[in-house]
């Protein structure tokens, strides 16, 4: 515990630190009373931004972040049902979202000139059209309470043992997590993105075991934490952040292989102050934002190639051409009937 303190302190004084540079290399001054409205996911994700990336971000601006919680697909429909007036300047989408929205007009490009920390990203994970960058990566395995389950599960099939009856969580299919989940289980059952039959009928087969469906991967967290449910979908900084606050879980790699998801930043189009959004994403880019968040708890994987996987991220995968080995999802194919998944997944899936 002790070297887990004094590492986090130190990672906090380099930010404090770049925070100070990242102010002078954007040449971007703003007015003390300057606030912006920005998106996160509810649960780890807001803990990360709110303790890593809002401080940052404040050293360098001056301004203040009204961070509001929402899964991807509700964020992208309020922005759509007000165009000309967003709620947020500056949103955080996971992949599917980010390419389903794309047709809606809502994304204005990036200003690479008043980004400087852009420059340390491949250009792979910048949008093509210049209306988004890749801010973090997530890895979705098993999670497991390690005092209720003794034997680690090695197989998504481990969730339709008997012995989870009723211990089971789930998210709803509204949330990345279990439509990239469920895309799994429909590829290795023999269907596709396009056909995810199988993976309903698996869902099916799992039913008697699951105790309850959240209504986010952070409210499945709460569920772990309550000892509600002792086996889950999750992604790996929900469990650290578990981790972090005493709960004995841990999160198993399934036999099939990890499951990687992608996390990307957009300026809204029309938001009230793009030059502050500009600064909010410069500043999840920096190396020093961009490292502590891929230290304990969050383990959220960098996209910057001036930042550094820490050991417990090494846990999971060493570098970047370990984490694009991992499984992923083919949202273009998915995206056009996952309204229809949902709706189904929300008609079917009752506990």
């Amino acid at each position: 515990m002790t070297s887990f303190l004094s590492r986090r302190a130190l990672l906090q004084g380099a930010a404090a630190l770049g925070a100070t540079q990242l102010a002078t290399q954007s040449g971007l001054a703003f007015a003390q009373s300057k606030s912006i409205s920005a998106t996160t996911y509810p649960g780890a994700w807001e803990s990360a931004h709110r303790s890593i990336l809002l401080p940052s971000f404040a050293k360098a601006t001056g301004a203040t972040t009204n961070l509001v919680p929402s899964l991807a697909v509700d964020t992208v429909s309020k922005i759509v049902a007000a165009k000309a007036n967003p709620p947020y300047d500056v949103i955080i989408l996971d992949e599917g979202p980010y390419l389903a929205a794309l047709s809606q007009d809502i994304f204005a490009p990036i200003p690479v000139a008043k980004m400087p920390y852009l420059k340390d990203v491949p250009a792979k994970l910048v949008d093509p059209r210049g209306l988004g960058v890749f801010v973090s990566g997530q890895i979705i395995g098993i999670a497991y309470n390690t005092e209720k389950i003794k034997t680690p599960p090695k197989s998504w099939n481990d969730l339709l043992k008997p012995e989870y009856k009723g211990r089971v969580g789930l998210s709803g299919m509204g949330s990345t997590l279990m439509s990239a989940w469920m895309a799994e289980i429909a590829r290795l059952n023999g269907g596709s993105e396009e056909n995810m039959e199988p993976a309903f009928q698996f869902m099916k087969k799992l039913l008697p075991n699951v105790s309850a469906v959240a209504s986010s991967p952070g409210a499945l967290a709460t569920l772990f934490q309550q000892g509600q449910i002792d086996i889950s979908v999750h992604y790996n900084n929900n469990v650290g952040d578990l981790q972090s606050k005493g709960v004995p879980v841990a999160l198993a790699r399934p036999d099939s292989g990890w499951i990687y998801i992608r996390s990307v930043m957009h300026i809204v189009k029309n938001g009230k102050n793009p030059d502050l959004a500009a600064a909010y994403i410069n500043a999840a880019l920096s190396p020093e934002v961009q490292t502590r968040m891929a230290d304990e708890p969050y383990l959220l994987a960098p996209v910057s190639s001036k930042a550094t996987f820490s050991k417990g991220l090494q846990a999971y995968a060493r570098n970047t051409a370990d984490l694009e080995a991992m499984n992923g999802v083919d949202w273009a194919k998915l995206n056009p009937r996952r309204a229809e998944y949902i709706d189904r997944f929300n008609r079917e899936i009752r506990v």
